[in-house]
């Protein structure tokens, strides 16, 4: 959980906790319980979007990291085949085997 989302939502909780513990001295200064209770139903969907979000940042790095690992592997075959090629034929029959490269 990014830091500025976990202070936000501990400071929400403290805070809800402490308006009900003393809702009656809040009453005619414009906090009332349904105040306190669209705060909590807030709070507990930011709680929910950040764990969303932590899961979908798991995901990102599992992901980059398997396709780094992919990118690295054809980028290998790729090098062994130009190589292989180009050390067999002569450069007027490359592109013959889709190489673009003039040297």
């Amino acid at each position: 959980m990014a830091k500025k989302y976990f202070d936000l939502i501990q400071k929400a909780d403290c805070l809800i906790d402490g308006m009900k513990a003393n809702l009656e001295r809040l009453q005619g200064k414009g906090i009332d319980q349904e105040f306190i209770k669209k705060l909590e139903a807030d709070n507990s969907l930011h709680k929910q979007y950040n764990n969303e979000y932590d899961k979908l940042k798991i995901d990102f790095k599992s992901k980059t990291y398997q396709i780094n690992r992919h990118h690295d592997e054809v980028n290998k075959q790729v090098k062994l085949a130009k190589k292989t090629i180009k050390s067999n034929f002569p450069k007027e029959q490359w592109l013959n085997f889709g190489i673009m490269d003039k040297k």
